[in-house]
């Protein structure tokens, strides 16, 4: 009786046992099949938004073959110095539309999309901002866009813009930097830390290859992009394209080779400016957050570390202003558009001879 009872335990156990690892693998197929249908729904959304965001937002400029590669240029308003705006490091032209419109009142003035971003093609070339210079340059002469030109640049577009100006001395009347990223910005504590953290190593390694899963659209990552605290109603309807242009593979990888290129974007000395007009416009430190990048105990060390990298950009020229857009955050061309367009104006005004550029030595907050 007991050889016989551990014999049917025995049959009854090995049932069991087969029954949950049927039960087992049946979990692990359903599992795989949800994420692959999951995956699968998150790419057909990504794709069918993209297609229909490209029709829904045709680009206000053209496209200009410079040589293998088509930029996009929207140039409005009339005269001359040309203004010529280049945006942030993961920003389209769409990042000027409140600036532009109070700019062509006086003067003609240009908004481009580096190669990457916007409505231009993906890069062929490194990201360094000696290749970003030299497409510019292509840009300007195959669009008939003439200086002299005015150079208005945004965070890490100012670095590119230096060294075009770096090339083209001569066809520069003036610049201004709005609230410009500084070329050695990694050797300023806590800048330095927060460029090598795991974080940014994990956004700039894993994020983009969730793009084409459609997870920044769906998390709202892009949107969140261009959302900002106390934005204006005219800003509110931009933000969708802004957020559409992004929210694309290209445009993250594009962002991810000029942080990442071993030639050094972010490192791009291009020297002094000698006497050339200089405007140094930087947010107001009493607001900005930048956002969310520090923790509260390191944001008093990053302002110290900024407000004394613009600083020493204001120095690049002899003849130079330093202000301190009040009440605006990093993006003053959101929050302060007609203060950055009085600013070109003065340069604009200076170029024609009508009004001589003042430079001031004291730091303006205004």
């Amino acid at each position: 009786m007991v050889h016989v009872s551990m014999k049917e335990h025995a049959t009854t156990s090995g049932l069991m046992d087969r029954r949950r690892q049927f039960r087992f693998r049946r979990i692990c197929k359903w599992l795989i099949i949800s994420v692959a249908l999951i995956v699968a729904a998150g790419a057909v959304f990504q794709f069918s938004m993209t297609q229909w965001e490209s029709h829904r937002y045709p680009p206000p400029g053209k496209l200009v073959d410079i040589g293998g590669l088509r930029l996009h240029i929207n140039c409005t308003g009339a005269g001359s110095p040309a203004v010529i705006m280049e945006a942030g490091p993961n920003n389209s032209s769409i990042i000027w539309q409140l600036v532009q419109p109070q700019i062509s009142k006086f003067t003609s003035v240009c908004s481009y999309d580096r190669a990457g971003f916007g409505w231009s093609d993906a890069p062929n070339e490194p990201r360094s901002s000696l290749n970003i210079a030299n497409e510019l340059a292509r840009l300007l002469t195959r669009a008939a866009v003439p200086g002299p030109y005015v150079l208005v640049g945004h965070d890490f577009g100012t670095l590119d813009l230096r060294v075009f100006t770096a090339r083209h001395r001569q066809e520069v009347a003036g610049m201004v930097f709005v609230d410009s990223v500084h070329p050695n910005i990694h050797h300023y504590p806590p800048f330095n830390v927060a460029a090598q953290s795991t974080i940014a190593n994990f956004y700039y390694r894993v994020i983009p290859w969730t793009v084409p899963l459609g997870l920044p659209r769906i998390l709202g990552w892009c949107r969140n992009n261009f959302t900002f605290p106390n934005q204006s109603k005219q800003w509110d309807r931009f933000v969708p394209e802004a957020a559409a242009q992004y929210c694309r593979l290209q445009s993250w990888r594009a962002e991810e080779a000029q942080v990442t290129d071993e030639n050094g974007s972010f490192y791009a000395n291009s020297g002094p400016l000698g006497d050339m007009p200089l405007i140094v416009l930087s947010h107001d430190p009493q607001v900005n957050d930048f956002r969310g990048f520090f923790s509260p105990a390191d944001l008093t060390k990053a302002e110290r570390a900024w407000k004394e990298m613009q600083g020493e950009l204001r120095t690049l020229s002899s003849r130079s202003k330093w202000i301190e857009g009040k009440g605006s955050e990093h993006w003053i061309q959101i929050h302060r558009p007609e203060l950055v367009a009085a600013q070109v104006q003065e340069i604009v005004n200076d170029a024609r001879g009508t009004t001589p550029f003042q430079a001031d030595p004291k730091t303006e907050y205004k």
